[in-house]
């Protein structure tokens, strides 16, 4: 099978969600005897040859897009005019319209896969197979973070999110089969081409043999992209309302939070109430073994917290709402704490601290779930049948 795959953004490094499930798929089809021909938007040079040197070995071709700046500017004022959304005008441009057409044409894939609604004009009218990851509902996304802005960008995300809604309903009509990680997401929009890929993870037992046994130390971790809108929430929140509270109650305990380009607000956290901003870690399975719990109190995002399978593939117990357990099927108070309120989070992490027998259930049971449940090649067994499926359709 030759199957074209088409993103937003370089696959490598997989520093964000759209990047992490685009590596791992790759990595796994190139061992399903599927040719990969990559086509991808990058920055700079540099970028193109870090996924040539990662990725190329996985990849029969990569194909590499670039837009100025000021091209993507001028893309975004075209929204007044279609009245497409903004993120799909940002990354729509004639003559890489015209170039990924030829590649197409030079490929002759039996099937297109493209990551994300951004790019969703690139092949809505292709007659080829193909297939769009939406991975997440952006306008129920947009929804959520508008009811948390200041008037004028709530406006903005408000009329952004109806444009998503009506340009989503139009690639569900037009695209094969679509795709996303979370049940909740496809209940919003509710078509019957969608089909639920939950995300793998990297952390397996196998990769788990690279850490020795230690003793987990007296810490709370909260990892994630810190410069993603509703961790930066989520974190605000809880170093304003919950952590002083346990800081107060266990002043032997540090709350790390953990993860790539924290903004100027969560950088100003470090060093106070024993509060520790470690900016980008190469490994974070360094910090999930070694905390004693996790703390994951979302209230806004869509599709599937990576976070929560990272944290408890490493056996870490956590606390966490709801919202950042949507996606992960089957999860239940046996393998994590689930709270809701800042009062009800307290509670939870104050019980995990004082219960040692609590702890050691939830780590067991809760790595236990992930292995059993979530890996890469269940994720990507369950895409070729989808592409298998949306060729089926075509014939």
């Amino acid at each position: 099978m030759k199957a074209i795959y088409f993103t937003t953004r370089p696959p490598y490094p997989p520093h964000k969600g759209d990047q992490l499930i685009a590596y791992e798929q790759i990595k796994q089809l190139k061992d399903n005897n599927v040719k990969v021909y990559l086509i991808s938007f990058v920055n700079s040079d540099r970028e193109s040859d870090e996924v040539n040197n990662v990725l190329g070995q996985y990849c029969e071709k990569i194909y590499f897009l670039k837009m100025k700046k000021i091209t993507m500017a001028k893309n975004l004022l075209k929204t007044a005019i279609n009245f497409r959304p903004l993120q799909v005008n940002l990354y729509t441009n004639n003559s890489l319209l015209k170039k990924v057409k030829e590649i197409s044409k030079e490929i002759n894939p039996d099937i297109i896969h493209v990551q994300t609604v951004r790019l969703g004009e690139y092949f809505i009218d292709s007659n080829k197979p193909k297939v769009l990851d939406m991975i997440d509902a952006l306008s129920l996304n947009m929804a959520r973070r508008a009811n948390k802005e200041t008037p004028l960008l709530k406006k903005i995300l408000q009329i952004e999110s109806k444009l998503l809604q009506k340009y989503e309903k139009k690639v569900l009509e037009s695209y094969q089969k679509c795709m996303l990680v979370s049940e909740n997401d496809k209940n919003h929009m509710g078509y019957e081409n969608i089909v639920i890929n939950p995300n793998g993870t990297f952390i397996t037992k196998t990769y788990l043999q690279n850490y020795k046994e230690f003793d987990r130390e007296n810490t709370i971790v909260f990892h994630g992209n810190m410069n993603y809108f509703p961790n930066i929430e989520a974190t605000m929140n809880f170093t304003k309302n919950i952590w002083p509270k346990i800081h107060l109650k266990y002043p032997n305990y540090k709350l790390y939070i953990v993860g790539k380009d924290p903004s100027p607000k969560i950088q100003n956290l470090d060093g106070s109430n024993n509060i520790v901003v470690t900016g980008f870690v190469e490994d974070i399975c360094q910090y999930l073994c070694k905390a004693k719990i996790g703390v994951y109190p979302m209230y806004s995002g869509t599709g599937m917290q990576n976070k929560i399978l990272e944290a408890l593939a490493c056996g870490l117990p956590i606390v966490a709402t709801p919202l950042a357990l949507q996606g992960v099927e089957g999860v239940s108070e046996n393998e994590v704490v689930q709270k809701m309120t800042d009062e009800e989070l307290f509670s939870g992490l104050d019980s995990l601290i004082c219960d040692d027998n609590l702890r050691t259930s939830l780590s067991k049971k809760g790595q236990h779930f992930v292995f059993t449940n979530y890996s890469w090649s269940k994720n990507t067994d369950n895409l070729i049948r989808v592409w298998k499926s949306a060729i089926e359709s075509k014939k």
